[in-house]
């Protein structure tokens, strides 16, 4: 079938007429009804950011898809196999690993049968950027010297036509499988059996909850609290936890230093390094455990009804995630941005409605530990019987090598994630979007159609995955939705931890969409995210990196938000300026160490160091030798020794790595700076103490806190005395730089190992960021997307002029202009390529 396909693809683009001519400014002419050739035309900017004009959806779906495959072939050609599991076929032995786990963690099937339900419309808007893409990849292999990318020389291999499944698989791999597939059951199993081994079973569920708490009444929330929140009890520990056998481990991929995947943590050696990574840098750059975006909206602005901004966190990589374009014809009239060329626009308008996201970062999956027959390891015990695992092989092509095949296993819950029949146990994951991952692609699709918010509410409905969607008219009101499908669980269930597979624990469906936290024009005159807390009442997910809590980075943008009421459309742009640079655990930690000096006094390089505390502006900017400050150096190591001195003797050196990182920029940091782990355990307790009102567990052992802190800012001045002198004002901390690398966050290369952008010092902010403006009238849109659109260079070295030149702007904060109207798009565009399609 898909070689049927391909040369079906091959036959329609040879019907096709190319050509790229000078720009023509006026009116279009009409098209003859008998005319049996659409014509597609594609504009371009001077950033070369491509506008398709053409009749219907199907042209202007080939016309995307054409650019995409001019600008990012060997992206999108890694993509496609990153997202399924063919990385092997073209890269080798080392990216077998790789290909095992995606293929046999997820149900490639399932999207199959997915496509194959599709409407004709809907279907044909997929076929038609597959056609488009495959067109090119024509026009490329007939003219290899000056349009062949040269990374496939470099890796050996050419690029294939694509298919619907291929784009619907861009979706589905890098939205549900990396989105919507966060989980840290079996990490937290693994967490609290240390602590039970090492304090026993009352004292660790202490610590537990006391590190990974489900409710707190002082979280940011997007939609906003209405009166005081009282805290429900933490849940007492649950007896099936003595139920679950075998080794709770995760196999984890991970990435080397320079992004490229490095392999699974079921090596010992992969996963004492893991562990030694998260302890300096964190959870911001490890794949599975973290993602980030923010985005805020104000109205009644100075000069304009209402303005937002998105900071999509999708992490830093060369060519960069996201691809800017416009759609001009059928049902499509929108402009803006997207994740890896999607044919779904993630953050773009259509001059009636404009929207957004960021990561939701809720529990929309859990895992389940099965028993298997000791007799037959091919079953599982469910509902009181044993039963079949639905299993299938894959056969994985490896370069150089022969063809590996694997068993793939799916359970009553979902699919296998770890069969051990040498413990009779298997672990497998259920998930809210599991079924609706195409059907989520198509309503994001349809989304640019929608032209009031009544509707666009209505459509976000159809998305299972877990992502917070944003909406604004033209009129200036906003709005703010929790999407995604949720589970109904069983009473007693732990969301937080793995629960027995035997079917007690089976989901009782879904909640239904009325639950999921929602707000339109709220008093508050904004809405803000920066993946806290939806709701009050919504629960912590189990992901070990995100716990909401009182120390959430996202009340930086929340104060911002407040003292610009009333402000302008550049009030509202510079909070972004603002939180870029913001350290996110100053606001929270500093109290307490000024409040535990307030009746001591500090002497020497401590009294220097304190006053330089005091009056530190609390942001990150490196200077002209890539150096922070004297303040930086010293949070920086008085945060590292506060943990150390509050949280390891507690949670032993075995698990401290879970709560060691400080998340500071001196270290390699991933797409965001979340408040780390350890920081909020302690915000926590010690919030607690000050209030005076009982505590999970004291992780200061009843000794005074402010002694504590005290000692560890002793312990912080002194590391530096020692390393750098006596002079506080000297001291430094060097910067770690800012790069976008040339791997996918897979860690597969999607560019040349040479094609490295840098800056001097990271910048907490969006991997691209775009204002729209609410006019009353329309909408106006700017963005920059760095580095640039382009990622092509030749065979012979030749590089577009494009593939670097949003690196200035984004530097120094400013935008690109994104034009609308097919007059503005036509004034600006430098170029115009014509294409003709069979109608």
């Amino acid at each position: 079938m898909r070689t049927y396909k391909s040369a079906l693809l091959l036959v329609v683009s040879l019907l096709v007429a190319c050509s790229t001519e000078p720009v023509d400014t006026g009116s279009a002419n009409a098209v003859a009804a008998t005319n049996p050739l659409e014509r597609v035309t594609i504009y371009r900017d001077a950033y070369g950011t491509p506008h398709v004009v053409a009749d219907s959806n199907r042209g202007v779906y080939y016309g995307y898809g054409y650019a995409v495959a001019t600008d990012r072939l060997f992206q999108m050609e890694m993509l496609r196999r990153t997202t399924q599991g063919r990385v092997a076929e073209v890269l080798g032995q080392a990216y077998l690993a790789l290909d095992i786990k995606l293929r046999t963690s997820y149900d490639h099937r399932s999207v199959h049968e997915q496509l194959a339900s599709l409407a004709p419309a809907e279907r044909e808007i997929l076929e038609a950027y597959a056609a488009g893409f495959s067109a090119r990849i024509n026009d490329v292999l007939a003219n290899r010297e000056s349009l062949l990318p040269g990374e496939f020389t470099e890796y050996g291999f050419l690029p294939q036509p694509w298919e619907a499944y291929d784009v619907a698989m861009a979706f589905v791999g890098s939205i549900a499988h990396r989105y919507s597939d966060f989980n840290s059951e079996r990490d937290n199993l693994e967490l609290l059996r240390s602590l039970e081994g090492r304090h026993g079973k009352d004292v660790a569920w202490s610590i537990f909850n006391a590190s990974k708490w489900l409710w707190d009444a002082e979280s940011p929330v997007t939609v906003p609290r209405e009166g005081k929140q009282i805290e429900p009890p933490s849940p007492g520990r649950p007896a099936y936890l003595d139920s679950l056998l075998g080794d709770p481990a995760v196999s984890r991929l991970t990435l080397d230093n320079g992004g490229r995947f490095a392999g699974l943590t079921s090596d010992p050696r992969i996963a004492a390094r893991q562990r030694q990574t998260l302890a300096r840098d964190g959870f911001t750059g490890s794949p599975g455990f973290t993602g980030a975006s923010n985005y805020w909206a104000m109205r009644n602005l100075q000069d304009a009804a209402a303005a937002l901004v998105n900071g999509p966190q999708f992490g830093f990589a060369s060519p960069g995630y996201v691809y800017g374009i416009g759609l001009h014809g059928g049902d499509f009239n929108a402009v803006g941005n997207t994740l890896l060329a999607l044919p779904s626009l993630l953050f773009a308008h259509n001059n009636h409605i404009a929207w957004g996201s960021t990561a939701g970062i809720s529990d929309q999956c859990d895992e389940f530990m099965l028993v298997l027959n000791p007799e037959n390891p091919q079953q599982y015990l469910h509902r009181g019987a044993w039963h079949d695992f639905e299993s299938w092989e894959e056969v994985i092509a490896v370069k150089d090598s022969k063809p590996v095949t694997v068993t793939v296993r799916r359970s009553a819950q979902g699919m296998v994630q770890a069969w051990l029949p040498e413990e009779s146990v298997a672990w497998t994951r259920a998930w809210g979007w599991d079924g609706s991952e195409v059907a989520s692609l198509l309503a994001w699709v349809m989304l640019a159609t929608d032209r009031n918010l009544d509707d666009a509410h209505q459509r976000i409905g159809n998305m299972g995955t877990n992502i917070n969607m944003y909406t604004m008219d033209r009129q200036g009101n906003i709005s703010y939705v929790h999407a995604g499908r949720y589970p109904r669980r069983v009473v007693g269930h732990d969301p937080r931890l793995p629960a027995p597979g035997d079917g007690t624990f089976d989901w009782r469906g879904s909640r239904p969409y009325s639950d999921n936290p929602s707000v339109r024009n709220p008093a508050q005159n904004y809405i803000a995210n920066w993946n806290n807390r939806p709701r009050a009442d919504w629960i912590s997910t189990d992901l070990w990196s995100y716990t909401w809590g009182r120390a959430d980075r996202a009340r930086i943008i929340f104060d911002a938000l407040e003292s610009r009421q009333g402000g302008s459309v550049a009030d509202i742009d510079s909070v972004n300026r603002e939180i870029s640079f913001a350290d996110v655990n100053a606001p929270f930690l500093l109290p307490y160490l000024f409040a535990a000096w307030e009746e001591v006094e500090a002497t020497g390089p401590e009294a220097e160091a304190l006053r330089r505390m005091q009056t530190w502006d609390r942001t990150w900017k490196v200077d002209d030798r890539g150096n922070y400050g004297p303040a930086n150096a010293l949070m920086e190591s008085w945060v590292r020794h506060l943990l150390v001195a509050a949280i390891r003797d507690d949670v032993g050196e075995e698990m401290f790595h879970l709560y060691a990182a400080t998340n500071y920029p001196n270290a390699a940091l991933g797409p965001s700076i979340p408040n780390p782990p350890g920081v909020k355990v302690l915000v926590r307790n010690l919030d607690a103490l000050v209030a005076g009102v009982d505590v999970e567990y004291d992780f200061f052992n009843g000794a005074d806190a402010r002694q504590v802190i005290r000692q560890a800012f002793s312990a912080a001045v002194n590391e530096l005395v020692q390393a750098q002198g006596g002079q506080p004002g000297a001291w430094t901390l060097a910067a770690h730089p800012m790069q976008w690398k040339p791997y996918n966050f897979r860690g597969v290369p999607q560019a040349s190992e040479s094609a490295v952008h840098e800056l001097p010092g990271y910048l907490h902010r969006g991997s691209e960021n775009n204002l729209f403006v609410a006019t009353g009238d329309g909408i106006e849109a700017r963005d920059v997307l760095p580095p640039g659109q382009s990622a092509f260079v030749s065979v012979g070295g030749e590089a577009s002029p494009h593939r670097s030149d949003q690196m200035s702007l984004y530097a120094d904060f400013n935008y690109k202009p994104v034009p609308f109207s097919l007059e503005e798009v036509k004034a600006a565009a430098v170029s115009k390529t014509s294409l003709q399609i069979p109608r």
